[in-house]
């Protein structure tokens, strides 16, 4: 018989439990990370429709976000589930453009990193007025008891305003956004403008205000995506840190001033997050930084980037 007196014992080593994914599974991470995706888009989308046109690197652009989400959370039992939505995304646009005039619009003619440091500084003060105004912990927004919990789709349940509502709307947003940018003057006005701003001001074009109004529809966009985001997410100050690091990943990754740059990288990053969540937890929040060291590797402009053409 083998002697085992005085021989050190080693734990038993495990095998890792297999993955076993379902179809079920596998099209509930994909809806989701569609859903988590049009929320990216719509944030990033209004992010970089400011740096493209205008080259300002706005770090408040999440706390424009967050604060969309307290606004909607503070009307919704004043004025209703919709209407909260609208006030809050329209009051972050016009935050958005006196927060142009007064501070950004001082700053253009000087190097970069004085409005980097600006946008940094007041993003740090919008969070301390949350905290101020509605403490630290998370509050939540219930959706109305009209708007169904779930919807039968192929067999399915999804959540309706989650995985149906949210993304249709985005799509018709996406679609107004694309209409205004292509079909309008202003649209025509702005695209010539991320190519030679100058030149559009000798034209007799206030240029000025229309970088208002541009930091205004960024705003805006953000804004509403925070309201739309207040029935799925605990709303919390931290919202605005975490929010403007996966919004400037998605920018980079889809290409600065691409209007679908930002569709495509929102729903990459945001599909791939999710699935990583089912495949392997631990890594969920280094994917979209992954995604953006591979796609700064192969095309440093991103996906669909275009210097100085917003397009």
């Amino acid at each position: 018989m083998r002697r085992t007196e005085g021989l050190p014992s080693y734990p038993r080593r495990e095998r890792l439990p297999a993955i076993h994914l379902t179809l079920a599974q596998l099209t509930d991470q994909l809806v989701n990370g569609i859903t988590l995706g049009m929320l990216y888009i719509l944030v990033a989308l209004g992010l970089n429709i400011i740096l493209g046109l205008m080259g300002v690197i706005n770090f408040s652009h999440g706390s424009f976000f967050m604060l969309g989400a307290y606004l909607m959370y503070q009307f919704n039992g004043l004025i209703g589930f919709w209407p909260a939505i609208l006030l809050a995304a329209v009051l972050v646009g016009l935050l958005g453009m006196a927060f142009e005039s007064v501070l950004v619009r001082p700053l253009y003619r000087r190097i970069p990193e004085y409005t980097l440091l600006l946008t940094f500084g007041t993003a740090l003060i919008f969070a301390q007025i949350v905290r101020r105004v509605w403490g630290d912990d998370a509050v939540r927004v219930d959706t109305p008891p009209y708007i169904p919990d779930s919807i039968n789709i192929a067999g399915l349940a999804f959540p309706f305003y989650k995985d149906v509502f949210l993304v249709l709307l985005t799509v018709v947003i996406l679609a107004g956004v694309w209409l205004l940018l292509n079909k309008t003057n202003i649209g025509i006005i702005i695209r010539a403008g991320t190519r030679d701003a100058e030149m559009v001001k000798i034209l007799g074009i206030n240029m000025p205000l229309m970088f208002t109004v541009v930091f205004g529809l960024g705003s805006l966009m953000a804004g509403l995506a925070g309201a739309l985001a207040a029935p799925i997410y605990a709303i919390q100050p931290s919202l605005a840190s975490e929010w403007i690091v996966l919004t400037f990943v998605i920018v980079i990754v889809g290409g600065i001033g691409s209007f679908w740059g930002a569709i495509v990288g929102g729903l990459l990053i945001g599909i791939l997050t999710s699935l990583m969540a089912l495949l392997w937890p631990p890594a969920v929040e280094m994917t979209g930084y992954f995604i953006m060291g591979i796609i700064l590797l192969v095309r440093p402009r991103g996906l669909f980037g275009v210097e100085g053409l917003f397009e």
